[in-house]
C-alpha cells in the first residue's frame, strides 16, 4: 500500500535510497539561446550510484530539511525535500523525485502540494526551484504553476547553470 508521510527517524534511515530507481532517460533540454529557453536534443541517462542515494539521504534527514517520504511497503518510492530557512519570501524546493517505475500515478503531484503548504505554513510567498533542465521535468512543474523567474537565487544559479530557475506561488 502506497503511503505519503512525513520523514522520521522512526520510518527513514541513510540506507533507505538503496534500492530507489532514479532512472531518467533525457532526450531533450532547455538550453538559452538569444535570451531564450529552446528545446534541444542532448540524449543522456539520469542514474544515482549507491553513494549518491546515500548524500541524499543523508541530506533529507538533515536538520535544515521538511521532508516527506512515498513509502510502498518498506520501500521507499518517491520524495520531497524542503529548505526550511527562507531566502527571501521563498522556500526552497531542494529536491524531488519520484522512482521510475511509480511516476504518472499522481505522486508527483500530492508531493509538490505538500512542498506548497509548508511553503505557505512557513510564511513563503513562493516555492523556488532549481530545476533539471529535461523536458519532461520543467513540463511537469509548468502544470504544477510553476513559472521560470528572473528574480533568481544567484547561488544556486550559479550551483547549477543549466538548471532553469522557477517559483511556484503559494496561497491565496
Amino acid at each position: 500500500m502506497i503511503k505519503i508521510e512525513l520523514l522520521s527517524k522512526n520510518n527513514f534511515t541513510e540506507s533507505s535510497l538503496d534500492s530507489y530507481v532514479r532512472k531518467q532517460d533525457v532526450k531533450r533540454v532547455y538550453r538559452k539561446e538569444e535570451g531564450k529557453n529552446i528545446l534541444v536534443d542532448m540524449p543522456y541517462v539520469e542514474d544515482w550510484t549507491l553513494e549518491r542515494k546515500r548524500q541524499v539521504a543523508k541530506s533529507l534527514s538533515s536538520d535544515e530539511c521538511i521532508s516527506y517520504i512515498v513509502r510502498n511497503e518498506d520501500c521507499v518510492v518517491g520524495f520531497v525535500g524542503l529548505i526550511k530557512q527562507l531566502a527571501n519570501d521563498y522556500m526552497i524546493l531542494d529536491m524531488m523525485h519520484v522512482s521510475a517505475e511509480y511516476r504518472g500515478k499522481g505522486l508527483g503531484r500530492k508531493l509538490f502540494e505538500l512542498g506548497k503548504k509548508e511553503a505557505e505554513k512557513a510564511g513563503a510567498k513562493a516555492l523556488y526551484i532549481s530545476a533539471c533542465s529535461s523536458e519532461e521535468t520543467i513540463a511537469f512543474y509548468k502544470a504544477m504553476g510553476a513559472v521560470v523567474t528572473k528574480n533568481t537565487i544567484k547561488q544556486l544559479e550559479e550551483a547549477e547553470p543549466y538548471d532553469l530557475q522557477m517559483i511556484c506561488k503559494v496561497g491565496g
